[in-house]
């Protein structure tokens, strides 16, 4: 990729942020002020910025636009919608599983409209409703329901990650099963048939998106001691071989699906503008192994050794670099 084709995929990526917070705005938003506000909900800051940001925006740009490149076309406005809305639900469901002890039955119950409102609580009451809403213009699909199923399953088991006793490879299973069956998920909201090639893509796409997710939620993660596969490791030179070589299976994912080369392309190159992020968070936390030594105690570094801070010039710079470097895997 050269320097013409690297601000390329930068304008339309950023015109594909601007569109789905757009949306969000206009369609999502909306929605959940309505029910909130009927339900006397009030959202914290935090909650507000993944229910009504981070996971639609993500669910997305970096899920289902990224599965529809290897296809060559791109999201209808029906498939925004659902997507839009079932990733802002997706993070409420997160929260009454990890922090409401919630069963992945009773989510699935909740999901699978055999629940009323009456008698449940609040944040429960809130995802019914937008539950009905997603049914107002998409009645569930049985591929939905049974990918759903399995999802919520994998997402019952992410407390383990808290134990402090959990071993790097049991870490490496649950994100991998638990965000590919996810990613998953997101994918049967999609008007497409996925051959079993296109869905291995999607599966292992998962892998590599959560190591980015946990790069840069390195403080946080590690000040609620959640367990992840970057805290954890031996070494941030461990991590960066992991990710290469999961980037590098990514890759392979995509040359095995029967498309054209032009668009495998085009997918390479569209998920290493985003995963390039990665080895620029990677080399920030290089930089805290180097002062302190392998392998680091997290918990007694600081926050600003543990935060990318990508407005600075320095981190900005390696960025290009890093996208270009990733293509090319």
């Amino acid at each position: 990729m050269n320097n013409f084709q690297l601000i390329r995929y930068g304008i339309e990526m950023g015109a594909s942020v601007y569109r789905q917070h757009r949306f969000i705005n206009s369609f999502l938003k909306p929605l959940v002020q309505k029910h909130s506000a009927r339900l006397g909900y009030t959202f914290s800051k935090s909650e507000q910025k993944k229910v009504l940001f981070y996971y639609p925006m993500y669910t997305v740009l970096a899920c289902a636009q990224m599965y529809l490149a290897l296809k060559g076309r791109r999201l209808s406005i029906s498939e925004r919608k659902r997507l839009t809305l079932v990733g802002s639900m997706a993070t409420i469901c997160d929260d009454l599983i990890d922090e409401h002890n919630w069963t992945r039955e009773q989510i699935f119950e909740l999901l699978s409209n055999q629940f009323t409102e009456e008698g449940l609580e609040t944040k429960a009451r809130l995802l019914v409703a937008l539950n009905k809403e997603l049914n107002t213009f998409w009645p569930l699909q049985q591929r939905y329901l049974e990918q759903l199923k399995i999802a919520l399953d994998w997402q019952s088991s992410s407390a383990k990650q808290l134990d402090p006793a959990i071993t790097l490879d049991e870490i490496v299973h649950l994100c991998r099963e638990k965000n590919g069956n996810t990613s998953l998920m997101f994918a049967s909201l999609i008007d497409e048939d996925w051959t079993e090639a296109e869905q291995k893509f999607i599966y292992q796409s998962a892998m590599v998106g959560q190591l980015t997710n946990d790069s840069f939620d390195m403080y946080f993660d590690t000040l609620n001691g959640l367990n992840t596969y970057v805290n954890r490791a031996r070494s941030i030179k461990d991590v960066r071989k992991f990710f290469i070589d999961e980037c590098t299976k990514l890759h392979q994912s995509v040359r095995d699906c029967e498309t054209t080369g032009k668009q495998k392309l085009f997918t390479i190159r569209r998920m290493s503008c985003m995963h390039g992020f990665t080895l620029v968070a990677l080399d920030h936390l290089q930089e805290t192994e180097d002062k302190y030594g392998p392998p680091v105690d997290w918990k007694e570094a600081t926050r600003k050794e543990m935060v990318t801070d990508l407005a600075l010039n320095k981190n900005r710079m390696k960025l290009p670099g890093a996208i270009k470097y990733l293509s090319t895997l």
